[in-house]
């Protein structure tokens, strides 16, 4: 039974309204904000229009040690009432044919690791760990090292992504999203280009990066240009000016960051070593640098980037998940097996290592096996309508 605490005041219904949705689907609400509840659901009055941030840091240190260890989850006002419809939907068409619903997964909405919000967004997964440290999206769930997020983080990693494709440079794009964080996400829809200017589609009509809205008839204000693509040697040049540290790990990072970006992947790859040079072993660069060999082909480099991030922190549990993924391809299947293992020992529920454990079953004709994981992963991912759209 799930223990659910309201943070802030609710636009869609009051307390006691919420309280008895919570009581139907199986669960109870908590009296008061501590480290025992399971779910956080934040009102929408509550989450500050400025950013894209679903809480204002107003858990105490045991809650907040709770949520990092991934024992409670954190959601938006608007995400549990979505959560709502659809299991009432689901409840009354499983009563049509005499089945039951699970109430307690219900609760919870599907969640997304750094590499699946990629997957949907197009962005390179060192672009949403960009966005991640800026603080403009936040998971709403932590295992050991490994970040949960929800839909909300969608729209503004698309907005990213469309101002890459228009030609900002990563630093230029990350200052207009801070821009736009000003506006709650369910209030804007899409952004497009319009020669060089960037509009962004809301429920109240166009409005440029400043938040002014736009009319067909008249522009008073004119929308803020795209400004213009660095070029890798830009980057490289302001690596070295005057102003910047030499041999900064960060700078050399958020330089390979850039250039992966543009699709310089051994431009990124090289700053990555620059970085390990600089700044010693660290399990971050290193997986980072690992994913970066994979992309360019190189899987017996990338197993050993891999390796190297999980003998620096044993508990980092995506680098396990990842090895196993590359050393299946290699063919190296116990090897692959013992790193599948070894993440789910560290996090069972993680839905990607049931998805790659189930397909290296099946390849080995173990079809029981195979198909207890994949049963596994949908229920772990309930929004899931095909497996094939989650592979690589």
């Amino acid at each position: 039974m799930q223990r659910v605490y309201f943070l802030g005041k609710l636009s869609g219904a009051t307390h006691k309204e919420a309280a008895e949705v919570v009581r139907l689907a199986g669960g109870n609400v908590a009296a008061r904000l501590s480290a025992s509840v399971d779910v956080i659901v934040v009102g929408d009055e509550n989450i500050l229009k400025q950013n894209w941030n679903l809480w204002n840091d107003q858990l105490d240190a045991d809650t907040r040690e709770a949520f990092e260890k991934g024992t409670l989850t954190i959601i938006s006002e608007t995400r549990f009432w979505e959560h709502h419809n659809t299991q009432t939907a689901g409840q009354t068409a499983g009563q049509t044919t005499g089945q039951t619903t699970g109430q307690t997964a219900a609760m919870l909405p599907t969640l997304y690791t750094p590499a699946m919000l990629a997957k949907l967004t197009g962005l390179p997964v060192p672009i949403v760990r960009q966005l991640q440290k800026e603080r403009l999206i936040l998971p709403v769930r932590r295992v050991l090292k490994l970040c949960y997020f929800d839909k909300e983080v969608i729209l503004p990693l698309k907005i990213m992504q469309n101002m890459l494709a228009a030609g900002f440079s990563v630093p230029a794009a990350l200052k207009h999203l801070r821009k736009v964080g000003r506006h709650k996400p369910e209030n804007l829809q899409s952004a497009r280009i319009e020669g060089k200017s960037l509009i962004f589609s809301s429920k109240e009509g166009s409005i440029d990066l400043n938040g002014q809205k736009l009319f067909a008839f008249a522009e008073e204000v004119p929308p803020e240009s795209v400004p213009e693509t660095r070029s890798p040697l830009a980057i490289l040049d302001s690596i070295f000016s005057p102003e910047t540290v030499p041999n900064d790990p960060v700078v050399l990072c958020e330089a390979a960051c850039e250039l992966e970006a543009m699709g310089n992947l051994q431009g990124a790859a090289d700053l990555y070593r620059a970085a390990l040079a600089a700044g010693g072993a660290n399990p971050i660069v290193n997986f980072q640098l690992a994913e970066l060999l994979y992309r360019q082909g190189d899987l017996s480099a990338a197993c050993e980037r891999y390796f190297s991030a999980i003998e620096l922190d044993e508990d980092f549990v995506e680098a396990r998940a990842h090895l196993g993924s590359v050393l299946a391809e290699l063919g190296r299947d116990d090897l692959a097996l013992a790193a599948f293992r070894g993440a789910l020992k560290l996090h069972p529920d993680y839905a990607e290592v049931r998805l790659h454990l189930g397909l290296l079953f099946k390849r080995q004709e173990r079809f029981d096996e195979a198909e207890e994981q994949f049963q596994l992963f949908k229920e772990l991912m309930p929004e899931c309508k095909d497996i094939e759209d989650y592979l690589p």
